[in-house]
């Protein structure tokens, strides 16, 4: 399946930008925003806090990460050190064979397109391949320029990056593992969809959370509930991908 592909791909794009991006989601604010003075309208509650009308565009992602959350803390959910480096390890690994793919591909692209007997089509599609590619390798260099000499320091952070990829994954894998269901691709990684809404849908029940304002519930469970949203896997490659990550793999998954 290309989507599959594209998902290896854009791994290996993401660790290959992953020094800058690091510096930007490590260090980034945590914290939900404190909402305005005026902001009393509440919307939904979650864990006993409050989210308001402000907070509307961000409800189902801070609903859903309150309660991972506290999935996480509740059932000692944490990466181990020897997790935590062999997702560097790999990342890292990743990075330096996109970088040579990608190089080769621009040079096959570049002859591809020397022919005269391309049609239109092709030759609009290799075009906008090859500038999508250049624009990757582009902005590779500019990042590893910026980022010279800076190994050490930005050793730590790559390991707190690591260390939310794994948790993340440990969190799902649990999550599958007590409701089962079907898994979806992501480019972030595979999800266990129908555990997230079972999940949801039992913390609703214990009163975990609530949706006060009933025009913003069907907003808030479309991901969960909407299935022409996503793209489903066998069950059998479902559980292989939610049981071992990428950075665990041998091999990519196969198409």
């Amino acid at each position: 399946d290309v989507r599959h592909r594209e998902e290896e791909d854009m791994k290996g794009m993401l660790a290959a930008v992953v020094t800058v991006v690091l510096a930007v989601s490590c260090f980034a604010q945590t914290d939900r925003p404190k909402s305005g003075a005026t902001d009393t309208n509440v919307i939904a509650v979650v864990l006993g806090k409050k989210i308001t009308t402000g907070e509307k565009d961000k409800l189902d992602g801070l609903i859903f990460g309150e309660l991972l959350q506290q999935y996480a803390k509740e059932n000692k959910i944490e990466p181990t050190q020897e997790e935590i480096d062999a997702c560097v390890s790999k990342t890292e690994e990743k990075e330096k064979q996109l970088q040579v793919k990608f190089e080769a591909d621009r040079e096959n692209l570049q002859q591809e397109l020397k022919s005269s007997f391309l049609s239109d089509r092709d030759r609009k599609e290799k075009e906008s391949q090859l500038q999508t590619i250049e624009s990757i390798l582009k902005s590779t260099r500019e990042m590893k320029e910026q980022t010279k000499g800076m190994e050490e320091q930005m050793r730590p952070m790559k390991r707190q990056m690591a260390q939310q990829f794994v948790k993340s994954w440990k969190i799902n894998k649990a999550l599958y593992g007590q409701y089962g269901g079907r898994v979806i691709f992501q480019q972030a990684g595979v999800e266990p969809l129908d555990a997230y809404r079972d999940f949801l849908r039992e913390q609703e029940k214990k009163g975990a959370f609530q949706i006060l304002d009933k025009q913003y519930e069907a907003g808030f469970w479309r991901y969960f509930t909407n299935e022409a949203m996503h793209t489903f896997y066998e069950r059998e490659d479902g559980a292989k991908f939610i049981n071992t990550p990428w950075w665990m793999m041998e091999q990519p998954p196969e198409e």
